[in-house]
């Protein structure tokens, strides 16, 4: 339970927080490909428009939400349950938060497990052909089930370390050196991509528009992207919400956590793609493959090739920790509420749990590799799952929790919205074009 020693120590330490549990792999290995094959400033600007349209009304809704219950997602649910005389069947909203980011965070982990190994793993400056050994390294090392199980762990029992500290003391403490390094490195990265690569055509593959590219598809994308970015419908928001000091304005705050994300995954493109071009081997790519074959080829032969990879990696291990410390914390904090049980008992746990459920994914890249489920790896199932079914479902219910049932003078109240025209704006984004638009993902993700 929330109480006066455990708000966040400042208004930047929740913006920190919020921001770098949106702040993740999908930001640097996603987004930059999304938007550089699907018309570059045209799909930026579609983009921003769905990041206005669905992220700012559902994730002001979200932290409002954990404002007003000071508690874990489900206790929150709870309480609106008791004072607000809402059905107890949103008590399930509480509930599918916490289990997608516990699912979520079992196989993020791997892929964060990952990276940490290859901050010590660059192409050896001797080797004759970097392009090859890049990918039997990759190779290599997904087929090893105990090195996979090594880095799985240890990203984990980070991730854990942090959070039994408590939300103050632990997250809050970590956050205020994890983002700063972070924006650090991505600046200092973004400088040395751009003066030993080529800066002219990254640019021109992210930011010219190219409007002939646009379809349904790649709008749907967009509002997918615009979505899932700002880590909605799985109660790490709200969560963090819980903690926010009183007096903190909600508009300003979300505006900032939208900008830094933003940011991370504009700067991330500059970063990648200057080197990626300068070797005229190598084409764009996304998710894996970029991060594990691909970059590490470009790296090799650019000056302090090693050392940059090294802080590269770094950068997307730190993005990655900010995340995973938001995944497993809605889960956390109900176990504290539920069984009065310390916070080290509880994520401990909760480790636990993903890392056993973790080793399904894992496993899926070796021992289990032709094991399915509806046809896909189980890997994929979990992917398909949490972001396809769990997440969408979670965002579109606290848009309609708080664009339909609850009273419109109670949240504008607790919102403190004074402009007239601001809130028949924010009220009617929250109640129709948000679920739309979510409702639409959606659609398209199962069909």
């Amino acid at each position: 339970m929330a109480n006066n020693s455990k708000i966040w120590k400042g208004n930047w330490t929740f913006i920190l927080a919020a921001a770098g549990s949106a702040v993740g792999l999908g930001n640097i290995w996603k987004f930059p490909y999304m938007a550089g094959e699907n018309g570059g400033g045209a799909f930026v600007i579609i983009y921003l428009a769905c990041i206005v349209l669905i992220g700012f009304p559902v994730m002001m809704s979200e932290i409002f939400l954990g404002k007003y219950g000071r508690s874990s997602p489900v206790y929150t649910m709870k309480k609106f349950v008791s004072l607000k005389g809402i059905s107890s069947y949103w008590v399930l909203l509480g509930w599918f938060g916490a289990l997608a980011g516990l699912m979520i965070l079992s196989y993020y982990s791997v892929f964060a497990g990952i990276s940490l190994a290859y901050i010590f793993s660059p192409i050896p400056a001797d080797s004759l052909n970097p392009s090859k050994y890049s990918v039997d390294f990759f190779s290599q090392f997904q087929s090893s089930p105990i090195k996979m199980i090594f880095w799985h762990s240890l990203f984990l029992i980070l991730t854990c370390f942090i959070v039994a500290k408590g939300v103050v003391d632990g997250i809050g403490a970590t956050i205020k050196v994890i983002m700063p390094t972070l924006f650090f490195l991505i600046i200092l990265l973004s400088i040395y991509s751009s003066f030993t690569g080529e800066i002219e055509k990254a640019i021109s593959f992210l930011f010219m528009p190219d409007f002939s590219k646009i379809s349904s598809s790649v709008i749907i994308a967009a509002m997918g992207q615009a979505f899932f970015t700002l880590s909605l419908g799985m109660g790490a928001i709200m969560a963090y919400g819980a903690y926010i000091p009183e007096e903190q304005n909600l508009t300003k705050t979300v505006s900032l956590i939208i900008f830094l994300d933003t940011f991370v995954a504009i700067i991330a493109g500059i970063i990648i793609f200057p080197i990626v071009f300068a070797n005229p081997e190598l084409t764009p790519t996304a998710g894996p493959s970029l991060f594990f074959e691909t970059l590490p080829i470009a790296f090799f032969g650019i000056p302090f090739s090693s050392f940059a990879s090294a802080l590269f990696f770094i950068l997307v291990s730190l993005a990655a920790l900010s995340s995973s410390v938001s995944l497993i914390e809605p889960s956390t904090a109900w176990m504290e509420d539920r069984f009065k049980i310390p916070r080290t008992y509880a994520v401990s746990i909760l480790g636990i749990i993903a890392w056993l459920l973790g080793l399904g994914s894992l496993f899926s890249f070796n021992l289990i590799a032709d094991f399915q489920i509806f046809s896909m790896s189980f890997l994929d199932f979990m992917d398909f799952l949490t972001n396809s079914i769990m997440l969408p479902l979670g965002g579109l219910f606290i848009a309609l929790l708080v664009g339909w049932v609850l009273s419109e003078s109670f949240v504008r109240d607790e919102l403190k919205i004074k402009n007239e025209v601001y809130w028949k704006i924010w009220i009617n984004l929250t109640k129709y074009v948000a679920p739309i638009l979510i409702g639409l993902v959606f659609v398209f993700a199962l069909f």
